[in-house]
């Protein structure tokens, strides 16, 4: 008796394409709405709690407290859309050059947009009268780091404190294009052993500027892309994603495991349009670069005038305001031309493969 027949039956069966793999194959869809209002509502969730982290202890700080679990929905939405994209272009394992050039193409003109910025801020911050922190400074090493992302691996300090997530992301692009053809393999003995050698690197290292621990928040997009092409029926789908669940609450707790599970089940079950969040999502990566550095010194110098949560509420939403609009001019200017510069380039194995949908 084979290791497969062991299997229950919800997932030794071949399972039956499910109904949204069936609406995007008509619709022939680019783009899956649902996953533009998650972005929309993790990128705002990270900005309100740098926008009110320095407040006083109270309503608005407890507004924000749990903001920066939306990186952790960041990993889960780059889970799914990575090898769902991956999927949709025909890759394979021959494209990797290419598909990490399309990666950079497509972040690295806004991810140095905004390097470039922080710079300047900085820089001018130290001219004003008021600034009563140290002289500016760069070291070379430090600031030519920032280009590959390497920072993490030789002591560094980032120039902007969210920079950290995106060497995580790049981590899990490598990665991903290294064992896409296993996990979107339809043969059990080919993605069951890969998804647990993935788990199972959760454990590898307790160091948080490494993608191992949060590996398990990954594996959950990964399990829904899954789902959404019809490899999974729906049985088998969530109880694979209450294994990888409770894994994951064993390294970063209940909490972010329950948040990672809900918005997986999101991507796997909702197909709704949310016009507001979704036309955040489409601008959140350059909000989610530019909020510190433009709405944290609104911040900081609007708190040198208000004196009560009610003055500290305005002008976080002012700060929030005008992150946003930093954000549309970012991506107008350089994200969307960057977003097609990256369209252009293809994979060389995916004639008669599905559009890629858009991601980011």
């Amino acid at each position: 008796m084979t290791a497969t027949a062991l299997l229950p039956d919800a997932l030794s069966a071949k399972p039956l394409v499910s109904a949204p793999a069936r609406d995007e194959k008509r619709a022939g869809s680019s783009r899956l709405p649902m996953l533009d209002a998650l972005r929309g509502i993790a990128s705002l969730a990270v900005c309100w709690f740098h926008m009110t982290n320095g407040a006083q202890p109270g309503f608005l700080r407890s507004s924000g407290s749990k903001g920066w679990m939306g990186v952790e929905m960041f990993f889960v939405i780059s889970g799914f859309i990575i090898p769902y994209s991956m999927f949709r272009a025909g890759y394979r394992l021959s494209d990797f050059g290419r598909f990490v050039l399309k990666r950079l193409i497509r972040l690295d003109p806004p991810y140095i947009a905004s390097l470039a910025l922080v710079l300047l801020l900085d820089w001018l911050s130290t001219l004003s009268p008021l600034y009563r922190g140290a002289p500016f400074h760069v070291s070379m090493p430090q600031l030519l780091l920032h280009f590959g992302y390497l920072n993490v691996f030789f002591g560094y300090p980032w120039l902007n404190l969210v920079y950290w997530t995106l060497a995580i992301e790049l981590q899990f692009y490598l990665l991903a294009a290294l064992v896409f053809p296993l996990v979107a393999s339809d043969k059990l003995r080919v993605w069951v052993p890969a998804f647990a050698i993935l788990a199972a690197s959760a454990w590898l290292t307790p160091e948080t500027q490494y993608i191992f621990v949060y590996v398990h928040l990954f594996l959950l997009g990964m399990a829904a892309f899954k789902f959404r092409v019809g490899q999974l029926g729906v049985v088998a789908y969530v109880a694979i994603s209450l294994a990888i669940t409770v894994a994951l609450s064993l390294v970063l707790g209940r909490v972010v495991a329950g948040l990672g599970l809900a918005t997986a089940l999101t991507i796997a079950f909702i197909n709704v349009r949310v016009p507001i969040l979704s036309g955040i999502g489409v601008i959140s990566y350059s909000l989610y670069l530019v909020h510190v550095p433009i709405g944290g010194r609104v911040v900081n110098l609007g708190a040198r005038f208000v004196h009560s949560s009610v003055a500290h509420l305005a002008l976080s939403l002012v700060a929030t305001a005008v992150s946003l609009a930093a954000a549309w001019l970012l991506y107008a200017l350089i994200e969307r031309p960057a977003q097609r510069w990256s369209s252009r380039l293809r994979f060389r194995s995916n004639r008669g493969s599905l559009s890629p949908i858009t991601t980011s």
